[in-house]
């Protein structure tokens, strides 16, 4: 249920997964830990709270979160934040295109005053004593989308982009040898992430930080810069069938 990216005493980042049934929406949500202050990225839907809230309890009180961050608007990223947000007093954070949603997951009130937009451009912000980046990914697959960089760790959390769609009988946790690793991200890519300039530019922007593990909300985590980098070469390269697939896509019915 948990796995624990990384921790050097002072810093933590721990993965959540396999929190709902075969057959439902198989999510990652994550915990990064900075001296006993908590984000909780993409806490998910009402059906995983309870076993989250159980997980998380493992490292720290649901009262030492001072944020939770929305990588972007679908349900299986924030429906639960009615619950969330009675037991802590953290700031959500989300596109500011998409703040104005917040209020619909939630009892009348209860958002108010609570969320912290985030402007198209990104921004850094402080966890503890560690610096966190909100990092564009917009139309990857949402208008209004933020991937998060934590440069301790050096992970940078990608939601939608790098997902993938493994056998439920393999359970890949971790990607170590990529070419094999394609074939579960082909189909989910060019169907939900339409654009390759907006994947090449997101290459260019995102070769400049120090990343050394790539971990998405659906699916495994891609390990290792070498791993990095072949990631960052599919992308650029395989999103041109995105564009194809488009042609046949936009057709009236018979």
């Amino acid at each position: 249920m948990s796995i624990v990216l990384y921790d050097d005493g002072k810093h933590k980042c721990i993965k959540f997964h396999d929190l709902t049934d075969s057959g439902e929406i198989q999510s990652n949500q994550f915990l990064i830990l900075d001296n006993r202050r908590g984000l909780l990225l993409d806490c998910g839907g009402y059906r995983v709270y309870r076993d989250l809230l159980g997980a998380i309890a493992h490292f720290i009180p649901a009262g030492c979160l001072d944020y939770i961050f929305l990588s972007h608007q679908d349900p299986d990223i924030g429906s639960g934040l009615n619950l969330w947000l009675p037991i802590c007093k953290a700031q959500i954070m989300i596109s500011a295109l998409w703040s104005r949603f917040i209020p619909a997951f939630c009892v009348r009130g209860l958002s108010e005053k609570r969320v912290m937009t985030i402007d198209d451009s990104g921004m850094r912000f402080q966890l503890g004593e560690s610096q966190l980046m909100a990092v564009p990914g917009h139309f990857m697959h949402s208008p209004g989308n933020f991937h998060l960089y934590d440069e301790t760790a050096k992970i940078l959390f990608t939601s939608d982009l790098g997902a993938s769609i493994n056998p439920e009988k393999e359970k890949i946790t971790t990607v170590e040898e990529f070419k094999k690793h394609i074939s579960f991200m082909s189909g989910f890519h060019n169907r939900y992430i339409p654009s390759n300039l907006l994947c090449r530019k997101w290459v260019e922007m995102v070769r400049q930080l120090d990343v050394e593990m790539i971990v998405p909300q659906h699916g495994a985590r891609l390990c290792g810069k070498e791993v990095v980098e072949e990631f960052y070469n599919w992308v650029v390269q395989e999103k041109t069938a995105a564009d194809d697939f488009a042609e046949n896509l936009f057709k009236l019915p018979v």
